[in-house]
This record gives structure tokens, C-alpha cells and sequence, in this order.
């Protein structure tokens, strides 16, 4: 199972942050306990050597993970992990490690929730700065959504543009509506103490690439960089061998798949059910989950939406519209 943001008030936090990537610490503990009640918890070391041996564990068994490296699951998540003696996992990018730094889709998510309400039509100024930088990003103007939501223009910018594009695309748009100063602060990444801490209580530090690029849109020196660059950056500041890697938003190619390999990785997790056949520990699956991933038709908890999403219910007939292959 994988997360992303702990916060306290998912309701005032949802408001200006993608509400996926959320989890409230109420809710948080009510997955745990749950899983908890039906799996046996295991390391991601664990995971990997037994598959690596070809075999299952003697019960059923589930792993936690946490992608990118926030402060807040320092502070909510990791406390409640400890106290129930649960291992987990946290992905950390390494180039926002120890900065006050926050990822790139945050702060263009940020930008894009402040222009919704700065311009007329966020989706016409978009594609105008777009357009002045030289660049092409299909798909911006979209007739069923004249004020521009922010959600669907920032996944088609994350979606379309490489790393260093993207960043000169958000450096525009706060220049002309503003940043949000004490929304940023709420998305501080970990400092390396921190990241210290978890390790020597037991908690798997694994890399999430150094700057959350989308490996499948950047060259090969720029994946390679990525890949080799935060696990050389991880062990010089943990000092113990980094042996596990996500991939940003899952997404994954052979080439990528090629390079985590190696660079020495001895796993890999993606977000969809699909499975290098030869290098199947390099593309391993895992369900990503949020605040209101297992609500209900009556918008509670409900124990067979859990059931859904531990099983693979959902994954399998949700699909995955990437072509990893070619």
C-alpha cells in the first residue's frame, strides 16, 4: 500500500493540494489497524528476497510505503508506525532533502489553484505562456472547462513536459499570480536528521529519483541521473546501501527499467499491474491510496472497498493506458 501527504484536516488541505496524494492521520490509522488485522507487515528487504527465492510468505502479508519525502510523515505518520511496530518504506528525492524546496507539481499545482481565481481563463493563459516559451503541449484548451481547472492542466503539463521545461512553465506563472508562502511551508520535504531517525528505528529509506522527474519523458543521461545520481546522494548521506527505488507517478519504459537496474537497485515499484517478465523485481506493483480511496457509498469507512483495493480488485479491471515497451 502507498501514500503520499499525512495531514491532519484532509477537508483544509485538499483545498489547495491534489486531494489523491492526501491522507488525514484518522484515516490513516483506520488502514493500518485494518490491514493490520488481515496481514502480516513486511519489509520491502523482505518483500524482495522472497521474491527473489520464488516463494510466498507463510500468511498473507502487505507492505507500507510513502513516496516523496514529506516532513508531515515525519511528524504523523512515522509516531504511529513506531508505537505499533510497523515496518514501512519512504521514498525521499534527494535533491529537495534537507532544503525548504518542495516537489515541482506541488508548487504548479499551487500556481495553478492561484491563477484559477488571478485570470480569466486559466486554460488561454496557460497556453500562451506555453506557446512563448518555444514549447507544444497539446490538450490545454478544453471547451468543457472555460475557467481552467487546475487538476486537469497540471497532470497535462506533469503528463507532457520534461523536467526542465516544466520548470521554466512554473517559474511564469508564479512570477505573474503570486506563491503562496505558508502553503508551501505545509509541503517541507524531510531533512536528512530526520531521515536518519526513521532509518535507525527501522524504516526502509528508499530513492524516488532526485528531483521527481518522469523518467519515460527525459533522456538517457537525464534518467541516468536521476536514478544513479539519488542512490549515490542516499547511501553518502546514510551511510548503508540504498537498495530500493519508485518510480515518479509510477511510470515506467524498459529503458528506465534498464537504468534502476543498473544502478544497482534490488527492486523497483510501479503503480499498475503490468510486469517486466524479465525483470520482474523492477517493476513490482503497488496500490496507492488516499483519504476517500476506501469510503463507501455512504462516504464511511467500508471494510469491502479496503478488501477491493488488498486484493487487486480494482487495479485489474482499472488498466493502464502507457505502453511500457516501447
Amino acid at each position: 500500500m502507498g501514500y503520499h501527504r499525512v495531514v491532519e484536516d484532509f477537508d483544509r488541505s485538499a483545498g489547495s493540494s491534489i486531494p489523491a496524494t492526501l491522507i488525514s492521520r484518522s484515516m490513516l490509522e483506520r488502514h493500518i489497524d485494518w490491514i493490520g488485522r488481515r496481514f502480516e507487515f513486511v519489509s520491502l528487504d523482505e518483500v524482495v528476497m522472497h521474491q527473489e527465492r520464488n516463494e510466498g510468505f507463510r500468511r498473507p502479508s502487505a507492505d507500507l510505503k510513502f513516496d516523496d519525502g514529506y516532513q508531515d510523515v515525519y511528524d504523523l505518520a512515522f509516531p504511529m508506525l513506531k508505537a505499533k511496530g510497523i515496518p514501512a518504506a519512504v521514498f525521499v528525492v534527494t535533491a529537495l532533502a534537507g532544503t525548504a524546496r518542495v516537489p515541482l507539481y506541488d508548487r504548479l499545482y499551487l500556481a495553478m489553484t492561484r491563477a484559477r481565481t488571478a485570470w480569466p481563463s486559466s486554460a488561454d493563459r496557460l497556453a500562451w505562456i506555453v506557446a512563448d516559451l518555444g514549447l507544444s503541449i497539446p490538450g490545454l484548451r478544453d471547451p468543457f472547462d472555460d475557467l481552467g481547472d487546475p487538476f486537469r492542466l497540471t497532470r497535462i503539463l506533469l503528463e507532457r513536459t520534461t523536467r526542465a521545461d516544466l520548470e521554466r512553465v512554473v517559474e511564469v506563472i508564479e512570477m505573474e499570480v503570486g506563491v503562496d508562502e505558508a502553503r508551501m511551508r505545509e509541503r517541507q520535504p524531510l531533512t536528512w536528521d530526520m531521515i536518519l531517525t526513521m532509518q535507525r528505528s527501522g524504516i526502509t529509506i528508499g530513492s524516488h529519483t532526485r528531483t521527481h522527474a518522469l523518467l519515460t519523458l527525459e533522456n538517457e543521461q537525464g534518467v541516468e541521473q536521476e536514478v544513479l545520481g539519488s542512490r549515490q546522494e542516499l547511501e553518502e548521506h546514510v551511510g548503508s546501501p540504498i537498495r530500493h527505488f519508485a518510480y515518479p507517478n509510477g511510470w515506467f519504459d524498459d529503458a528506465t527499467v534498464g537504468a534502476v537496474e543498473r544502478a544497482g537497485y534490488r527492486g523497483a515499484y510501479t503503480s499498475c499491474r503490468h510486469r517486466d517478465p524479465v525483470r520482474p523485481l523492477f517493476t513490482m506493483p503497488r496500490t496507492l491510496l488516499w483519504e476517500k480511496s476506501s469510503l463507501g457509498v455512504l462516504g464511511d469507512f467500508s471494510p469491502a472497498v479496503m478488501g477491493c483495493h488488498a486484493d487487486g480488485t480494482f487495479e485489474r479491471h482499472r488498466g493502464c493506458p502507457l505502453n511500457h515497451w516501447n
